[in-house]
């Protein structure tokens, strides 16, 4: 039984990840796609699972913490900075949306490994949202301008 609900969890965090992936994947240029936020999800969802039950008399939150630094490292990956269109030195900066989104589907991964799925499937319903409302606004500004 015990085997069946960790089995659940790792494909309910790989298919959240590859649905945030799959919207990701839609934006020409973007650095994440399917196999990036499908497989974020899936191992930190996995690293959870073994932390909260198979170290007898360990702390969860010491590997869940150790997680939380280790994507914050690859979130910073994403980000950089490029030179704007126009003829001024200014710079924009772009990947923050991803870091963002990677960041976030590290905390589902741990929901998930926790057990906590609504919790996860409302946090992803809120993420796609924002996105989702993201892009709206940058269409409306372009018009805008």
């Amino acid at each position: 039984m015990i085997l069946l609900e960790h089995l659940i969890k790792l494909v309910l965090a790989s298919f959240i990840g590859f649905l945030v992936g799959l919207e990701r994947s839609s934006r020409k240029g973007s650095p994440i796609g399917v196999g990036t936020t499908s497989n974020l999800t899936t191992g930190v969802c996995l690293l959870t699972i073994i932390s909260a039950n198979c170290l007898p008399g360990s702390d969860p939150s010491r590997l869940i913490a150790n997680i939380i630094t280790a994507i914050g490292f690859l979130c910073g990956g994403v980000i950089f900075t490029k030179p704007t269109d126009d003829d001024t030195n200014d710079q924009d900066v772009v990947g923050l949306t991803t870091g963002a989104t990677l960041f976030s589907l590290a905390g589902i991964g741990i929901a998930i490994g926790l057990g906590y799925y609504w919790l996860a499937i409302i946090t992803t319903v809120i993420i796609e949202l924002n996105i989702l409302a993201s892009r709206l606004i940058k269409r409306v500004r372009k018009r805008e301008e």
